[in-house]
């Protein structure tokens, strides 16, 4: 009761009445509502982002999905100019290429993005093995530092992380003497030293490609245009194998390869491939002008050289992922596997593994 005789509920009531009542006659006067009582509720702040179940670039569906969670963010901070959360709760799997494409995504955006903006994190809260490797994978890779997220792990925790999980690097850089200069010198006399060298050459020569020619254009990805020539990458060694994965967010190889060799010459290469996809035929292309080259920088020869020596070691994979199309190569398998994707990668991706020797020089 209160000093009018009155049940509170009857005043509420009351209350809320004449709010409606004043904000009907201020609307019927195209006023704006500026008192507290008769504000809209608004949503939040954040626009929540919902991760898929996988991030892959190697099947169809997880790869539609994995692509389309890339464009919605880009949507959202660049154009909509919204705080967005990026809530891998529903997140079980990450594929490694497809894990660095969105994290590279979420760099460039935010490194494109205004300075007010801002990205969260919301992390899976079960507790199976499944979930407990994603969020470790997303603690390793820096993504949760990187986007404000409070530290989850002590250093000692991070010491008792999965095995497939605690030797991942990720680095990123816009010269190719920022970091990956040292990538595999530190398996030096555990990596066959022809596998070394040509390694080293390729990684070396396709971030200068990929510098000097990726950026070349408009990304065409519906945002502003953004000069940055920044490459990404992750590496870890596991089981005895070496795994290494360079990104760059470019226009390409199927468009960065006209601005680099002649148009006539590259239609006479291209007919001998009968490949549907335009992408597939490009990477094949440049395998192909790379390993001919006469040794002029930048001229693109660092796939064939990482091709080349996956291929000389007969142990390992490489694979190409650019635009709808994809490249791969096992030695086990000893033959070239091309695939077609109905969603577009905006941008190239180079993976390989390759195996390492603790007692090679011994």
């Amino acid at each position: 009761m209160n000093s009018k005789g009155l049940p509170f509920g009857v005043l509420r009531k009351r209350f809320r009445r004449k709010v409606r009542q004043r904000e009907k006659a201020h609307h019927s006067r195209r006023g704006q509502r500026t008192w507290f009582a008769a504000r809209p509720r608004t949503s939040s702040d954040f626009f929540r982002l919902t991760a898929p179940v996988k991030l892959s670039l190697a099947d169809g569906p997880h790869r539609r999905a994995t692509l389309a969670f890339c464009k919605r963010m880009r949507q959202k901070y660049l154009s909509d100019q919204r705080n967005v959360v990026l809530d891998f709760s529903r997140t079980r799997y990450l594929d490694a290429t497809g894990t660095l494409a969105v994290i590279a995504e979420i760099d460039r955006t935010q490194r494109m993005g205004r300075s007010d903006l801002r990205f969260r994190t919301k992390l899976p809260e079960e507790s199976d093995k499944e979930t407990r490797i994603v969020r470790q994978t997303l603690d390793q890779i820096e993504l949760l530092a990187r986007t404000g997220h409070p530290p989850i792990y002590t250093d000692e925790e991070r010491q008792e992380f999965d095995s497939t999980v605690i030797n991942w690097r990720y680095a990123t850089g816009t010269r190719v003497d920022d970091r990956p200069s040292d990538v595999l010198y530190e398996h030096e006399g555990r990596l066959a030293p022809a596998l070394l060298k040509d390694m080293q050459i390729g990684l070396t020569e396709a971030l200068l490609n990929s510098l000097h020619h990726a950026y070349q254009g408009s990304r065409d990805d519906g945002c502003r245009e953004f000069r940055e020539r920044r490459w990404w990458m992750f590496t870890q060694e596991e089981a005895g194998m070496l795994h290494v994965i360079a990104c760059d967010l470019g226009i390409g190889i199927r468009r960065s390869l006209p601005r680099t060799w002649d148009r006539g010459l590259l239609k006479r290469i291209t007919q001998f491939f009968d490949h549907e996809c335009p992408d597939v035929r490009a990477i094949q292309a440049a395998l192909i002008l790379g390993e001919s080259s006469t040794g002029e920088q930048h001229r693109g020869n660092g796939l064939p050289q990482i091709w080349n020596a996956v291929r000389s070691s007969n142990v390992g994979v490489v694979g190409i992922h650019t635009g709808n199309g994809h490249l791969s190569y096992n030695a086990d398998v000893g033959t070239p596997v091309t695939g077609y994707f109905d969603s577009e990668f905006l941008g190239t991706i180079v993976a390989w593994t390759v195996p390492i020797e603790s007692n090679l020089h011994e």
